[in-house]
């Protein structure tokens, strides 16, 4: 009697989620909340998403972070384990994985999670695919992680919850930004100090460049140039120390990073840079 009741609840179950798979925007709040809690609210969730189209993107799809916002918003979206254990999230990108994976841990770091481990890691028709691990109480916030990703271009096509501590996220890449990036203008002088002795800067013109550290101070220079998808171009970095170095920018650069080849707080006082 009681493995009938379980078959019948299971299709239950799979029916209202076969349900939901017809209508795109329902089907989103499923991979959301999960069969089992998107039923017990499913009246609720009617409710708050009465008007679809405010749900919706510019071109008719379901826009995740609006739907998660509400969602969470309303305290349907759990993300509290109440003791810690292992979370699992997975991500799918297609474009430039390796400056994805850079973006990422950047942004993981910034929430507040600094230990984690690769877990797994693949590319398969065409994408990559990686797991990654950690150990925490709390899932990592679907709308605050989209809203980090967005900051550097990247937009979230699907988030599943596979269960409260297994999430999957596709991603593709739009405009890349870099937040770090200071925009530089010709023929001006910029000047700001970094007390890690870590600079970014971003490029739309010039030819060339020069880098003079604050007070005169002798540094080891190490430039990275990177094109618009943060792929390496070239990289100078002298074994000699030097007060200011004038470069060339490479063709297709729109990112340039700069510290010291040995010990990078040597210039947290600063670059005058110009871009000629």
């Amino acid at each position: 009697m009681v493995n009938k009741i379980i078959f019948i609840l299971f299709f239950i179950c799979l029916g209202s989620y076969a349900i939901a798979k017809e209508n795109s925007l329902d089907y989103s709040i499923v991979s959301l909340l999960g069969v089992q809690d998107y039923k017990v609210n499913q009246k609720f969730i009617q409710k708050l998403f009465e008007n679809q189209e405010e749900f919706l993107n510019g071109v008719g799809e379901p826009d995740l972070y609006k739907i998660s916002k509400i969602l969470k918003e309303n305290g349907l979206l759990k993300l509290t384990f109440g003791k810690p254990m292992e979370l699992e999230i997975a991500f799918e990108i297609k474009e430039n994985p390796a400056t994805f994976t850079s973006v990422l841990y950047d942004v993981l770091g910034a929430m507040g999670y600094y230990y984690f481990l690769v877990k797994q890691s693949m590319l398969e028709d065409e994408k990559y695919h990686f797991v990654l691990s950690m150990n925490t109480e709390y899932a990592v916030d679907p709308v605050l992680l989209q809203e980090r990703l967005l900051a550097y271009g990247y937009h979230i096509s699907k988030i599943e919850k596979r269960n409260i501590n297994q999430w999957v996220y596709e991603v593709w890449q739009g405009d890349f930004q870099y937040p770090k990036a200071i925009l530089l203008t010709i023929n001006e002088t910029n000047n700001h100090a970094n007390l890690k002795g870590e600079y970014w800067y971003k490029i739309q013109e010039g030819k060339n460049i020069s880098f003079a550290s604050v007070g005169g101070v002798s540094w080891h220079p190490k430039i990275v140039f990177f094109d618009k998808n943060l792929k390496i171009i070239n990289i100078v970095s002298s074994q000699d120390t030097m007060r200011e170095i004038n470069l060339k920018i490479p063709e297709n650069t729109s990112f340039i990073k700069v510290s010291d080849n040995y010990l990078p707080i040597t210039i947290k006082n600063g670059l005058n840079v110009l871009l000629k």
